[in-house]
Parts: structure tokens; sequence; C-alpha cells
């Protein structure tokens, strides 16, 4: 059994593009970066049948499988091979976070088989695993701890951008990814400029009027404890919203 790390992420700026009638999902431009402190454990085996647990506190949570059994599948048929696994999963990541949690654990199991059987992703291969699967899932994949992620999450260009230093506030508020969009849907306004959005990442003092995540608006909309939680930690701290919520990352 192979002992796997499957690190959080965070996205420090975040740009949101409105989702045209033949596109099935929204186009971003953002930059990821690794945040290593935090991670799920995985333990994986090959097995006669593909079995996946996902276990907080030593209890099992009843966590729809779907991803990791559709990634299994996919990449049994590129290699033209059948593939079972066991996977064990301990997560570490808060659900519904904004830190990638879901992704980096199929990701870590991708990569497991990839390498275990020789398998190179190709631009193709992320495009249908960022538009099937999941979009975040290709950045984990690529091996960046830093990089502008573009597209439906399938363009991942490594960046060694200067970025200040952080950390990670957990809120325990859980933000439902797919709804957050949804309201974007109803109401779209994208805020964020990129260039400005990452020289004010970079001003000292930290800069707080810049809008550096276009989901915050509609995360705080979803919850208004998020909200008011996120009123008073701006009077005293640096913060960004990660993802579409329910983090935040803290500027130091």
């Amino acid at each position: 059994m192979t002992k796997l790390k499957a690190y959080a992420k965070v996205n420090l700026i975040l740009k949101v593009f409105p989702k045209q009638k033949y596109e099935s999902k929204h186009k971003i431009i953002s930059l990821f970066c690794l945040y290593k402190p935090l991670y799920d454990e995985i333990c994986v085996e090959e097995s006669k049948k593909t079995n996946i647990v996902y276990k907080q506190n030593n209890r099992s949570l009843n966590l729809d499988k779907t991803k990791m059994f559709f990634a299994v599948k996919y990449l049994s048929e590129l290699l033209k091979k059948e593939i079972h696994l066991n996977i064990k999963i301990q997560k570490n990541i808060p659900l519904m976070s904004g830190l990638g949690g879901s992704a980096t654990n199929v990701a870590a199991v991708m990569n497991w088989i990839a390498k275990k059987y020789q398998l190179k992703f190709t631009n193709k291969h992320l495009q249908f695993i960022a538009l099937n699967i999941g979009s975040d899932i290709p950045f984990f994949l690529s091996g960046c701890t830093k990089a502008w992620v573009s597209d439906f999450g399938n363009k991942v260009v490594k960046t060694n951008i200067k970025t200040p230093k952080f950390t990670v506030i957990l809120t325990n508020i859980p933000i439902d990814t797919a709804k957050a969009y949804e309201k974007m849907n109803l109401h779209y306004h994208s805020k964020v400029s990129i260039s400005n959005a990452y020289k004010a990442l970079n001003t000292i003092p930290f800069c707080k009027q810049a809008i550096y995540n276009d989901m915050w608006l509609y995360a705080n909309k979803m919850n208004p404890q998020l909200n008011a939680l996120s009123l008073k930690l701006l009077k005293t701290k640096n913060i960004i919203l990660s993802g579409s919520g329910g983090s935040f990352i803290e500027i130091k």
C-alpha cells in the first residue's frame, strides 16, 4: 500500500468570465498556489475491485465518489488496462472550503496511476479532465506549487512570480461551488482586473480595497454567516476568499 499526501490549494486571484450558451462551465484566470501545511492522507493499492473509503476523525464519511470512480475508469481506458484500486482517504481539508479537497484527492490517485503505468497527460487529456471530472484537477496533476490556471482549468502555466506570505483561515462554513456559480449566473458581474489585482497583492501595506476574487460577492450572498465573518475579519486582518469559499487566505 502506498501513502500519498494530497495538498490543499488557494486562489490568490480568481477572475471568472461569463458562461456562454454552448459552454458547460465558466472560463477563468486564476493564480493557484499549493498550501502544503494542509493535506489529506491517502492510502492506495491495487485490488480486485475498486473500493473508496473517506474518513474524518476515525468516522466514515458518506461522500460522492463519482469523480474518483470516473477518473480511475478514464485512465483504465487510456491505458487499455483494467485498473481496480483500494483507496482510503483521511480527510483533513474541510469539505466545501474552497481549498480543492475533492480535486486534490482525485489528482493524487491519478498521478499515482500515471506514474505506475508511465502515462503522460496531454493537453487533450487535461481538457477532458477539466470539463468532465473537475476543473481544479489539472493544477494538482501539474506538480506546480504556483501557476496561472486558465480556460476551464485545463491550461496550467508554472510561474515563479512574487507572491506574499500567507496562511489559511478555516471557517468551517461550507459553500457549495455549483450553487455559488448558479447565483453568479443570475446576475453575472466581474470586478477583477488581473493586472490590478496582482499589483495590489504585492503592495505594502496590503491593499484591502482591491478586488481579488469574483466569487466573494456570491459566496457572501449565499451565506450571511460567511458575510458577517468576512466583515469582522477585514477589520483586523488582510484576507482574500479562496475559490468559491468558505475559507480565507490571510496575507501576512
